[in-house]
């Protein structure tokens, strides 16, 4: 009688492995869906007599790409830097546009925050290994080199430490940035059987 209650936890089991991510995503999945097609879509239920699930999100994907158009146009980008010192100078709505616009141009490609390369630092003390992504150098008064470094949190990687540390004191490794932000957002279980970290610094006794 075990064995036959051990065999059928184990498959009750098995299927929840199995259906737990294809329901997590599909759930995911639906609220990008609605909350991109709330935007516009709204608007065009009640002026149109007929209307496509989706509609709002192909008519938001037009306007952000219009937008796109319009802020990279060189006589357009003057009123839109006035504006982002506006926003900038308003007490409360400037701590969140700040910090949204920081973390928006930090995963863009095009932002100058991108993040470079993934290296291992030892933080918050010695032998425990954390990863950093590398967001820039810089020379520091003492004639070293640092390297200034995103430590994102687990599992939401948009929030973390912002550190500097001398480039010597930096292990360089051979993971990608997604391969990185992989391991981050699965709390540690993407990480393959085997990855090139590079060479480990010996733990001093």
């Amino acid at each position: 009688m075990n064995k036959i209650w051990g065999s059928i936890r184990n498959k009750f089991l098995a299927g929840i492995v199995i259906l737990g991510p294809l329901g997590f995503t599909v759930l995911v999945l639906k609220w990008i869906f609605n909350f991109f097609d709330g935007f516009l879509g709204p608007y065009l239920r009640r002026y149109f007599d007929w209307y496509v699930p989706g509609m709002g999100i192909v008519l938001t994907l037009i306007v952000v790409y219009i937008i796109g158009i319009i802020g990279s146009n060189y006589i357009s980008r003057k009123p839109l830097e006035i504006l982002d010192k506006i926003l900038a100078r308003i007490p409360l709505v400037k701590s969140i546009y700040n910090t949204a616009k920081g973390i928006f141009e930090a995963f863009s490609k095009q932002g100058k925050s991108s993040f470079q390369k993934v290296v291992l630092i030892q933080y918050p003390r010695k032998g425990l290994w954390t990863l950093a992504f590398v967001t820039g150098t810089t020379l520091g008064d003492d004639g070293k080199e640092y390297y200034s470094m995103f430590v994102p949190s687990t599992p939401n990687p948009t929030t973390g430490y912002v550190l500097f540390m001398i480039k010597d004191d930096v292990t360089e490794t051979k993971i990608s940035v997604e391969q990185g932000l992989k391991i981050l957002i699965s709390g540690g279980m993407a990480v393959p059987e085997k990855m090139r970290l590079g060479q480990l610094p010996e733990r001093s006794s």
